[in-house]
């Protein structure tokens, strides 16, 4: 007796062998152990069986005997289709690690295995490692991120064909860090308007030895509110101090690369939700408020000085002043040595023309 696996293709006319049979036109056919093959067929000359148009119900382990009911063969049908374009996507969630998954566009009902390798648009080919032959992704370790373009070969085979899918990808344009976490919001004593905010990095951007920066992006709303505020920073804790005093307000976080430009602002984190300080405590300090250090315009080191001396002031205006009376008392006898200057040339031209006249009288005609 011989078992054995046949694939066949869906829609399509299958034919099933009895190798064995010595009298091959009293060969016995039966799917699963019964005699009754419930749809359409024919048994040819030679002992083979013809299933027309085959679909799922056709599927089974068929057996063929003699007619003396001796089993010569058994064999189970699967029925699929070819393998066909693969639907890949990456993601990029670090600098040093890419994973890359797919899926049918076509469902092939069959099983089947994965080779995938990748190349960049200056570099050779490597691999894309699947883990598992049968396994629907695999991973990219520290990968050419500089490059301007990546190629993803995908090839799916099965026991009707293969086929490769190729996709082109900018890692760069791809890379999107994972939620910030552990986000929680505080509020601060004595100030029934400030919201403390903390976070820290997502821990698979921490995967690389040496992480790059990232910029953060805080969103926050008063309960029942649909407008968000938003602000951003780079680092954890950030201070809110425009909360609606005695609501509750909902908070995220997301995150972007603060090198790269082109790269994506990752998801928002789980909604949070945080209240100011609400209770009856007296007044603090000026000293113990706390300082919002993203802020620009609270930095000491640019804040505008004022002279706290009147009499300074005074002085001050008393000295410009006398430069506006010199600088007026020196266009003035500009302006008059000009008008001399200007009048004496003229008397001048006058004299000169008076005798050219007498000359010209005193010649003899």
């Amino acid at each position: 007796m011989v078992s054995d696996v046949q694939y066949g293709r869906l829609g399509s006319n299958v034919t099933l062998v009895c190798g064995a049979a010595l009298d091959r036109t009293s060969v016995e056919w039966r799917l699963n152990r019964r005699s009754v093959l419930p749809w359409q067929h024919r048994v040819t000359s030679d002992g083979h069986l013809v299933l027309l148009h085959a679909d799922h119900t056709a599927e089974g382990n068929y057996s063929c005997s003699d007619d003396q009911g001796f089993l010569i063969q058994t064999t189970r049908l699967r029925l699929g289709h070819p393998p066909g374009l693969l639907n890949v996507s990456c993601r990029v969630s670090n600098h040093s690690l890419v994973l890359c998954s797919w899926v049918e566009s076509v469902k092939t009902h069959l099983p089947a295995q994965y080779h995938a390798s990748y190349r960049g648009n200056k570099s050779q080919v490597r691999m894309c490692v699947v883990s598992s032959p049968t396994q629907r992704q695999c991973t990219i370790t520290d990968p050419t991120m500089w490059q301007q373009y990546h190629d993803i070969n995908i090839t799916e085979t099965n026991p009707l064909g293969s086929h490769t899918t190729i996709l082109m990808v900018k890692l760069h344009e791809l890379l999107q860090p994972d939620p910030p976490e552990a986000v929680t919001a505080v509020g601060v004593v004595g100030y029934p308007m400030v919201l403390r905010v903390y976070w820290r990095y997502p821990a698979s951007w921490l995967h690389d030895a040496v992480p790059f920066p990232l910029v953060f992006q805080l969103r926050y709303r008063p309960v029942g509110s649909s407008v968000w505020s938003t602000v951003e920073s780079k680092a954890s804790p950030l201070l809110i101090t425009d909360a609606l005093a005695g609501h509750a307000h909902q908070l995220q976080v997301r995150a972007q690369d603060e090198i790269n430009p082109d790269s994506q602002w990752s998801d928002w984190s789980p909604l949070l939700q945080g209240c100011p300080w609400s209770g009856g405590a007296a007044e603090p300090t000026e000293e113990t408020f706390p300082v919002d250090y993203n802020d620009s315009d609270t930095d000491p080191s640019t804040a505008d000085t004022k002279s706290e001396n009147p009499e300074d002031d005074g002085g001050s205006m008393l000295i410009l002043l006398a430069l506006f009376t010199g600088i007026i008392l020196a266009l003035a006898s500009s302006l008059l040595v000009l008008m001399w200057v200007r009048q004496w040339r003229r008397d001048n031209v006058t004299k000169q023309e008076l005798t050219s006249m007498v000359k010209m009288k005193s010649m003899p005609i």
